[in-house]
C-alpha cells in the first residue's frame, strides 16, 4: 500500500476503509466537466446516483471526461471492485453494491484533498459483513436521525444495521396488533417502512432486533399473564417460556412488526440474559418444563434452546434468518441449538460461558460483536467505557479477534478466515440514554466506528495510527466543518 503521510505534497489514496491493493502512477483526476456511463442496466441506478453526487461536489455535465461502469472481474464478493484513474475513470465490479463501494472511494478523495490520484485500486472485503448495532429502544432515536446515520454507515462500508426496537425500558416502533406495548416517543410504522427503503437502496441489511424471552419487561408491563411467575433474579423481566400462549404472544410481536422490513434477509431474536443465567436451577418451573420436554437430565438452558429453535423456524418460515447472541447457548446437555442460527458473540465474561471454539465446533456462523473494544455504552455503565481509536490499535484488532476468556485466554480465528466467521459490529447501548445528546453519540462513535470498518473491511490494517487518525479527519471536513455524513 502506498500511503506515507509524512509529507503534504504526497499524492496518497485518501479513504476508509483503503483498497486492498494500490499502484499510483502520480497524477490527480479532477477535470473541468464529467460524464458518468453503465455499461450494465444492473449498474445505471449507481450511475444515476454518483453522477448526482458529483454535482453536489461542484462538477458540471460535459466530455471532458468519463466515469465508465462495467461489469468485470472483480470477483470474490458482491462488493468487490476495482478502479483504474487516468484521464477517464473505469469501475468494475460485479454487482451494484461493489459499484458503490467504488464511488464512495472516489467521493472520499474528492472530499478529502478535491481530486482523485490517478492510478490502480483493488479491494474485496475480508469478511461479508461490517455492521453496527443500535439499541434504538432504551433511547429514542428520531427517524430524521436513523437516516443520517444509514448514510454516515454507507459511506465507510459498514452494509448491516441492527435495530434494537424493544427493551426492558421501551419499546420504539409502531405496532397495529398491540398498540397498547408502543412508548410514546417511537417510529411511526410509515416511517420504519421509509427507513427499510433506504436501507436497501444504500446497500445495508437492517436486521430488526426484537429481543426475547428476555428483555421484555416494557411489554410484559402491558400483558403481565405472559411474564414469568415470580421466584428468581429477572424474573419481572423474562416471558414464561413453559406457557404456550406466551409463546405464541411472542411470535405474535415478530409477525406484526415483519412487514416492515421488506428487504431484510435476518432477524436478531435476542436470547441474551434471559435470567439470573449463573443462578438458572433456582427457577423450578423452567427445570420441570425442560423435564417434561427432553428427559430427566435437562435444565433450563435446555428449554431455553427449544424456544430459540422454535422462534427461529418462525423467523425462517416469515423469510429472514435467524441470529441469537452467545452468552446463554450451547449450554445445556438435551437439546441441541439449530445450526443454521448464527451467534452474534459480545463476551466471555463468565466461565460457565461456551468459547468460541464451540461455536465452530457445532457448525454455526459467528458475528464478532467484542464488546471490550466496540461496546459504545452511554454513561459507560456495566463497566465499560468508551471504545478508543487507541485501544483498537494497540490490540492489534482484526475480525478474528473475540474477547478473551475470564481466564485471559486470546480467542482468535486467524485469517484466511473461514467462511463462518460472518463479520465483526460495532455496538450502541444505551443504558443511560441522557449520558449523551444523540449528536453527541454520532460525534462519539465516530472515530472506532471507522476503525472498525477499516479493520473488518482489510482483516486488519497497514495503517499506522496517526496515518488513519489523519485520513479520519480529512474526510469527515467539509467546508471547513468537522463532520459525520
Amino acid at each position: 500500500m502506498t500511503t506515507p503521510m509524512d509529507h503534504a505534497d504526497v499524492v496518497r489514496w485518501i479513504a476508509v476503509p483503503q483498497p486492498s491493493r494500490i499502484a499510483l502512477h502520480g497524477g490527480r483526476w479532477r477535470p473541468p466537466t464529467v460524464r458518468v456511463r453503465a455499461d450494465d442496466a444492473a449498474f445505471e441506478a449507481e450511475a444515476s446516483r454518483i453522477e448526482r453526487e458529483l454535482a453536489d461536489a461542484g462538477f458540471e455535465l460535459g466530455d471532458d471526461s468519463t466515469i465508465r461502469i462495467r461489469r468485470g472481474d472483480a470477483v470474490g464478493s458482491p462488493e468487490a471492485f476495482g478502479i483504474a484513474v487516468g484521464d477517464d475513470i473505469e469501475i468494475t465490479a460485479d454487482a451494484a453494491a461493489g459499484v458503490f463501494r467504488a464511488t464512495r472511494q472516489l467521493l472520499h478523495n474528492l472530499r478529502a484533498q478535491g481530486f482523485v490520484p490517478r492510478g490502480l485500486a483493488r479491494s474485496a472485503p475480508a469478511v461479508r459483513e461490517r455492521g453496527l448495532h443500535l439499541d434504538a429502544a432504551r433511547k429514542h432515536f428520531p427517524a430524521a436521525w436513523i437516516r443520517q446515520l444509514l448514510h454516515a454507515l454507507a459511506d465507510i462500508g459498514v452494509n448491516t444495521l441492527q435495530w434494537h426496537v424493544s427493551e426492558n425500558e421501551g419499546f420504539r416502533i409502531g405496532s397495529s396488533a398491540f398498540p397498547e406495548i408502543v412508548s410514546a416517543e417511537h417510529i411511526a410504522r410509515d416511517d420504519a417502512r421509509a427507513i427499510a427503503d433506504l436501507a436497501a437502496d444504500l446497500h445495508i441489511d437492517l436486521i430488526p432486533s426484537l429481543d426475547m424471552p428476555g428483555h421484555l419487561q416494557h411489554v410484559l408491563d402491558q400483558h403481565p399473564e405472559f411474564r414469568m411467575p415470580p421466584g428468581g433474579p429477572l424474573s419481572e423481566r423474562a416471558l414464561d417460556i413453559t406457557d404456550p400462549d406466551a409463546v405464541s404472544f411472542a411470535l405474535a410481536l415478530i409477525d406484526d412488526l415483519a412487514p416492515l422490513f421488506p428487504h431484510s434477509t435476518h432477524w436478531h431474536l435476542g436470547g441474551d440474559e434471559f435470567v439470573d443465567f449463573a443462578r438458572i436451577d433456582e427457577y423450578p418451573t423452567l427445570r420441570a418444563a425442560a423435564r417434561e420436554r427432553f428427559g430427566p437430565t435437562a435444565s433450563g438452558f435446555d428449554l431455553l434452546t427449544g424456544f430459540v429453535d422454535d422462534v427461529a423456524a418462525h423467523l425462517r418460515g416469515v423469510g429472514f434468518a435467524p441470529r441469537v447472541w452467545n452468552d446463554g447457548m450451547l449450554r445445556g446437555t438435551a437439546a441441541t441449538l439449530d445450526t443454521d442460527i448464527t451467534l452474534t458473540w459480545w463476551t466471555n465474561w463468565h466461565d460457565a460461558m461456551r468459547p468460541v471454539q464451540a461455536g465452530l465446533d457445532a457448525g454455526h456462523d459467528l458475528m464478532n460483536f467484542n464488546d471490550g473494544l466496540f461496546y459504545h455504552v452511554l454513561g459507560e455503565k456495566a463497566g465499560y467505557t468508551y471504545p478508543t481509536l487507541q485501544r483498537i490499535w494497540d490490540a492489534d484488532w482484526h475480525p478474528g479477534l473475540f474477547p478473551a476468556l475470564p481466564d485471559g485466554t486470546r480467542q482468535e480465528i486467524p485469517a484466511p478466515y473461514p467462511p463462518q466467521l460472518r463479520g465483526a459490529s460495532f455496538s450502541i447501548w444505551c443504558d443511560d440514554p441522557d449520558a449523551q445528546t444523540d449528536e453527541q453519540v454520532l460525534t462519539g462513535i465516530r472515530l472506532p466506528l471507522r476503525a472498525m470498518a477499516e479493520r473488518a473491511w482489510n482483516g486488519g490494517s497497514t495503517l499506522t495510527l496517526p496515518e488513519f487518525a489523519e485520513i479520519d479527519e480529512r474526510i469527515s471536513t467539509v467546508g471547513g466543518t468537522i463532520c459525520f455524513p
